[in-house]
């Protein structure tokens, strides 16, 4: 080997660093922006959870209640006058019961699919908090080795190998350095196809969310219509009671 084919070597490797280097530096900033996409969904979503399973929920569970009361009282305040009445009015409130429970049981069976749900996704954010760790104390790792490597430069050590160098291991270390610029560059393609792909279903579950948060508002205003309705049979059965 002669020092004009190793320095052309040289500088090829540098040219090859510099385009892994753009194409990774490119990377992180779309990982970051993508990052920053997932986590205005995490919001967005917590957000229509919380106006669905807390605002609408208790909104719901507080119609249901009205409206049951509306049935009870109404079967109360039949007045049989014979046996068969008797026995309509008992078994009418038997069934205004029965079709509470069933209702009520329906609403558990979905909550606890519900608690189900949120029990993977807490386990998937427990892998995620893991991983996040594993990954941040990698790079803590690799950043004590350098410091203890730079400081032993400083102290002499990288000049030393410098003056001791002969030229097969500045064959070796050219050779090395381009299989890594390679491997660089390869890895660096396969996440800006993992990138694009992660930031297209970032995309596709914004539109959902926000279909989602319509979807919670439209709920809301025919919950409130639906109450509406029942305040006016609550008006009428309190006027069956005694008008006043």
């Amino acid at each position: 080997m002669n020092e004009e084919s190793a320095d052309v070597k040289i500088k090829k490797n540098r040219r090859r660093i510099f385009d892994a280097e753009t194409f990774v530096q490119f990377n992180q900033a779309q990982v970051f922006v993508g990052r920053s996409v997932i986590e205005e969904n995490r919001s967005l979503a917590l957000k229509n959870f919380a106006t669905a399973a807390q605002g609408n929920r208790e909104l719901l569970l507080s119609t249901v209640a009205d409206v049951l009361r509306n049935r009870q009282v109404m079967v109360d305040m039949l007045a049989p006058q014979t046996p068969e009445e008797e026995r309509f009015k008992s078994s009418m409130a038997n069934k205004v019961k029965i079709e509470e429970l069933q209702k009520q049981a329906e609403f558990n069976k979905s909550m606890l699919e519900i608690n189900q749900l949120m029990v993977d996704v807490n386990k998937l954010l427990i892998e995620i908090n893991s991983k996040t760790k594993e990954t941040n104390e990698g790079l803590l790792e690799h950043l004590d080795s350098l410091s203890t490597l730079n400081a032993k430069w400083l102290d002499g050590e990288l000049e030393a190998n410098m003056r001791a160098s002969s030229a097969t291991e500045n064959e070796q270390r050219i050779a090395s350095n381009s299989a890594s610029a390679q491997e660089v560059s390869e890895t660096a393609t396969n996440n800006r196809e993992k990138i694009t792909s992660l930031y297209e279903r970032a995309s596709e579950n914004r539109s959902i969310i926000l279909k989602t948060a319509e979807a919670v508002a439209e709920l809301r205003e025919e919950i409130v219509g639906v109450r509406e309705k029942i305040s006016a049979n609550q008006r009428r059965v309190a006027d069956k009671i005694i008008e006043l």
